[in-house]
């Protein structure tokens, strides 16, 4: 009778632990695991994030350097470019960055439709800079021959905007995805990981602009 006892006691015990804990069979949904695995992946666009920070810590280094070193900047000879086009350029990056915020907070929200609105028209804001910024680089390419100021302008230039083409493409991504309903407000990684970079693209470019337009 003892025994039955202390197996029953012991029985009931499993169960309460085994109620306790997520569901671990096959098929069934665990809570605890999604909000891991996006807790993982937003760390993982961080690191990322900063390791592309440092990549541009350096460029904007080695401008100063020579800039610092150079008797003038721009040389004799070399005129900069024209100031109009990185102003325009400014306004889109900031109206990109609204819309897709906007989007992150409308998935947040189960609001696909915002989604997809917001994405949409931070990906076209997205093409337009770089469409803007293509036509400058017809103009850089004289300036980039012949003086380190030209050189250095031109390659902050460039590897930004592959940081946007870069970004353009996750929102294509991004977009193609909302129209086949797969995001939701427990189900938006991919959402929050390109609003983050983003966001960080912004914010170099706001440095570019104010290096290398204003402050030369």
């Amino acid at each position: 009778m003892m025994d039955k006892s202390n197996l029953a006691m012991h029985m009931a015990g499993s169960q309460r632990w085994s109620d306790s804990r997520p569901d671990s069979r096959v098929g069934q949904p665990q809570p605890a695991k999604p909000t891991r695995v996006k807790n993982i992946g937003l760390l993982g666009v961080a690191f990322f994030i900063v390791s592309e920070s440092m990549f541009f810590v350096g460029l904007f280094l080695a401008w100063f350097y020579l800039r610092a070193t150079s008797d003038a900047w721009p040389p004799a000879g070399v005129a900069p470019p024209p100031l109009l086009p990185a102003v325009i350029n400014t306004g889109i990056a900031l109206l990109s960055t609204v819309a897709v915020l906007f989007a992150d907070r409308a998935i947040a929200r189960d609001n696909r439709s915002g989604l997809i609105a917001g994405i949409a028209t931070a990906g076209a804001l997205g093409v337009i800079f770089m469409a803007v910024q293509s036509a400058e680089f017809t103009a850089l390419s004289a300036l980039a021959q012949g003086s380190a100021y030209g050189s250095t302008f031109t390659f902050l230039l460039l590897f930004h905007v592959l940081r946007v083409f870069v970004g353009v493409v996750l929102m294509g991504v991004v977009l193609v995805r909302a129209l086949l309903g797969h995001f939701s407000s427990r189900r938006r990684l991919l959402v929050q990981g390109t609003a983050m970079y983003w966001c960080f693209i912004t914010g170099v470019w706001l440095v570019v602009f104010a290096v290398l337009y204003l402050l030369s």
